[in-house]
């Protein structure tokens, strides 16, 4: 009976040093994955502070939870701060968003009608990416969470493509017209490769960036919206415009 009472606590105490090793190892680990993510988030931002203009091809596509459809489409962007944006839709219907940081316009060629509305550059406007043309600090401007840690490009192996950083946004501002969007980021050089959000009543939208040319000198006049002949005229509240 000793000699069992012996190895008995023998074995609780190998248990107990067992579980305090595996405690020291997890909480390492978590310590570690947050200082990661820090890092990540350091990175972004500094990544962001000197990106200032933007040019790139783009698909996108939408799940309209209102209407109970999935819509998909393509076009090119040009994205400038502060607050400046053009977007080009060619697929399946041309159809324009541009704000030049105080308005906002958004022409649909089928309709002949553009919608006009006050303040969209202001960062309330139809799509997330006024937000990121804005100047500012993200940890300031949103919540800001790492839910994938990404992995770099290997000349080999099962990572050889890598892997982008996940990076979800929530705005502070209660004003805003998403409720929280993601980042996808080459771990490289975090520039974006994908962008997805969900706005207010639950619609989703992707997208996803490829000819991607950052800091490139893009022209004023892009930024400006010149309404063509013999179409109609909306003007809407600040923030409302919405693409279709």
């Amino acid at each position: 009976m000793r000699k069992s009472s012996f190895f008995l606590r023998l074995a609780v105490v190998f248990l107990f040093v067992a579980l305090m090793q595996g405690y020291a190892l997890g909480t390492s680990l978590a310590e570690e994955s947050r200082l990661k993510a820090e890092k990540i988030i350091s990175e972004l931002q500094k990544k962001y502070d000197v990106l200032d203009s933007l040019q790139a091809s783009f698909e996108q596509k939408n799940e309209l939870k209102s209407l109970g459809r999935t819509t998909t489409s393509s076009g090119s962007l040009m994205w400038m701060k502060p607050g400046k944006l053009r977007m080009e839709y060619v697929k399946p219907e041309k159809q324009v968003m541009v704000s030049d940081g105080r308005t906002f316009w958004l022409y649909t060629a089928r309709f002949r009608q553009v919608m006009v509305s006050d303040n969209g550059g202001s960062g309330l406007g139809a799509t997330p990416l006024l937000f990121l043309s804005g100047k500012g600090n993200l940890k300031k401007n949103f919540h800001v969470t790492v839910e994938e840690i990404g992995v770099a490009r290997r000349s080999g192996g099962i990572w050889k493509a890598g892997q982008p950083h996940r990076i979800r946004l929530e705005p502070k501002s209660a004003g805003a017209a998403f409720r929280r969007m993601w980042l996808e980021v080459e771990p490289e050089n975090f520039r974006i490769l994908a962008l997805a959000y969900i706005d207010n009543i639950g619609n989703k939208s992707h997208l996803r960036f490829s000819n991607v040319k950052e800091n490139v000198k893009i022209a004023k006049e892009e930024f400006q919206f010149i309404v063509p002949p013999n179409v109609e005229v909306l003007q809407m509240p600040a923030g409302a415009a919405s693409k279709k």
